[in-house]
């Protein structure tokens, strides 16, 4: 895959995010916490997921093997929607930022923090946005039950054209 198709992928996954943590910001919080209505339990535990997965993928990418520990085992407190909503949009910056730092070799190149498994950079970026698409889905599919529909996420074009983010100030 080549970078500016990349990083195409990686600015819908930022707006995508932003528009799924906007929404859930509309649930009562004990619509958010609600135990058992996602595979990882909660909206929130579900979001918090999704938040930790693009963290440890991105850390893989650039070097730093986290191994089977969490973004908040690092002394991220990310305990109340806000404070996700906020770490989410940093790591989205830094997800581009590492992508835009790259060309299409380097983006290519098999990398790996061990020697059994080495994958091209673009790959492993194309599996963060595919793997938040699909909590993104579940989540949106619950908060359209809640009352709370997040509109639809499924057009990158769209999302494309809006400038968030497309600077690095946060928008919440």
């Amino acid at each position: 895959m080549d970078r500016d198709s990349l990083i195409a992928f990686v600015r819908y996954h930022a707006w995508a995010n932003d528009r799924i943590l906007t929404t859930a910001a509309d649930l009562s919080d004990q619509e958010l916490r609600k135990d058992g209505v996602l595979d990882h339990g909660s909206a929130f535990d579900t979001i918090r997921h999704l938040v930790d997965v693009d963290w440890s993928w991105r850390e893989f990418c650039v070097g730093n093997d986290v191994g089977d520990s969490y973004v908040w085992d690092q002394g991220i407190v990310l305990d109340d929607l806000r404070a996700l909503h906020t770490f989410c949009i940093e790591e989205d910056v830094r997800l581009r930022r590492f992508v835009e730092s790259l060309d299409d070799e380097g983006l290519a190149e098999p990398w790996g923090t061990e020697n059994d498994f080495v994958r091209p950079r673009w790959l492993v970026v194309s599996h963060i946005v595919s793997h938040g698409t699909q909590h993104r889905s579940e989540l949106a599919h619950y908060f359209t039950r809640c009352g709370h529909s997040p509109g639809d996420l499924d057009n990158v074009l769209d999302a494309l054209e809006l400038p968030w983010p497309v600077d690095d100030t946060l928008t919440t």
